[in-house]
């Protein structure tokens, strides 16, 4: 199912059968435009290689209200929340970087409409390839900083 659902489009329907009980169904699956765009990637495993290449080891998790509201966040701006920086080799680029855990990031590449790991990992990906380094606005006790996180391949 997951082959299948990777190789429809953006907008399209899937027809399969299913087994339940022995008895054989017919069901379409309606996908909407944009539904690949919609889901989180975050929990995969392939998202570990990803963080490498992006956030150069960082963990990322979108902030709850409580953490926006203390830093002065708008409801609808970016506020994601560095859970776990990367250690060693590659992934230790974020901490090289200077990020630290319990950073908030509210801008990346100057974009603020960002709102989980999995829309700043895809964004990444396809508008900045072939960049060398990304600007992310973070917080931090309270004060706004400016860091340049490497973009890896």
């Amino acid at each position: 199912m997951q082959w299948v659902l990777h190789h429809s489009d953006s907008e399209d329907e899937v027809e399969f059968v299913v087994e339940r009980d022995g008895i054989e169904t017919e069901l379409t699956l309606d996908l909407p435009e944009g539904w690949k765009q919609a889901g989180d990637i975050s929990w995969r495993v392939s998202t570990w290689n990803l963080r490498r290449m992006v956030t150069g080891g960082l963990v990322l998790k979108t902030a709850e209200d409580s953490v926006r509201r203390q830093n002065r966040v708008d409801p609808d701006s970016m506020a994601i929340v560095v859970e776990y920086v990367g250690q060693y080799g590659q992934h230790a680029a974020g901490k090289n970087a200077g990020f630290q855990k319990g950073d908030l990031i509210v801008a990346f590449d100057g974009r603020k409409d960002l709102l989980r790991e999995t829309d700043l990992i895809s964004y990444a990906l396809r508008e900045l390839a072939g960049e060398e380094r990304v600007s992310v606005t973070i917080m931090r006790d309270g004060r706004e900083m400016e860091l340049e996180l490497p973009l890896q391949r």
